[in-house]
């Protein structure tokens, strides 16, 4: 399996493509994340399900562009191409920054009357609810302590000040697009369901943040897994299977 993946529209890469596949999952990693972090996504899947992972702009084999400047902006381009998969069954996962950009994504989708068949949102609070309340990383020690306390990044990748070179900006971009995030107030998802997943020890999200997803979809559900931000890392089969299961909500 190549490292790079194949090129899907939008920006997505696809690591294992299957053209008879009749399920899309469309997958949108953290801040600081990149498309690989799903590859293994994409081995694990059954055969009648492709997996499509984002690559936002400036990382990986995109590291050479400007970073996103807007969630809005990054969700128009990313849902315009999801809407051409007519053919297939949509479903949209999210991990923490990635998850209001699913919702973001989600909500196009509905208005253009192809809504997703499920919205899987992990590790992040409601849009209306976390909207303002982030702020941005203004050097590299702050980066770096965030990472840290969230847990996704390999300890060796902290010490390595050359590979921190490279990853501290893209985090403090991808921060920066969430600073900036502003819900629309009276916004609802009417027709995609709505699942959001975390871990028992995420130090930012438990089961009363994740009611508050209620307010902005008529239908949700709530799994909650073992582990901390990053619980989806030592538990992907799990989580995976959770995703696909075929008579979610």
């Amino acid at each position: 399996m190549a490292h790079a993946g194949t090129v899907a529209p939008g920006g997505f890469r696809t690591y294992v493509p299957r053209a008879e596949a009749d399920t899309a999952l469309f997958c949108f990693p953290h801040a600081g994340g990149a498309a690989s972090f799903f590859s293994s996504w994409a081995a694990l899947a059954p055969a009648h399900v492709v997996v499509h992972a984002a690559q936002y702009p400036g990382r990986e084999d995109r590291f050479g562009e400007p970073p996103a400047t807007g969630i809005p902006d990054l969700a128009d381009e990313l849902a315009a191409e999801i809407a051409a998969f007519r053919k297939h069954r949509v479903i949209l996962f999210g991990h923490s920054l990635g998850a209001l950009l699913a919702y973001e994504v989600a909500v196009r989708l509905e208005d253009e009357a192809v809504p997703a068949r499920r919205l899987v949102v992990s590790g992040m609070g409601a849009p209306q609810q976390v909207s303002g309340t982030f702020s941005g990383f203004q050097d590299l020690p702050s980066a770096v302590a965030e990472l840290r306390r969230l847990g996704g990044t390999d300890t060796e990748v902290l010490e390595t000040p050359g590979l921190l070179d490279l990853l501290a900006p893209i985090f403090k971009a991808d921060s920066d697009l969430a600073a900036q995030y502003r819900h629309t107030p009276g916004r609802m998802l009417t027709a995609t369901p709505v699942e959001v997943y975390f871990g028992d020890r995420d130090p930012d999200l438990g089961p009363a943040q994740a009611e508050h997803w209620s307010a902005v979809a008529a239908r949700t559900e709530t799994a909650v897994f073992p582990g901390d931000h990053f619980y989806l890392t030592p538990r992907r089969a799990e989580v995976l299977t959770s995703v696909l299961r075929p008579h979610a909500i």
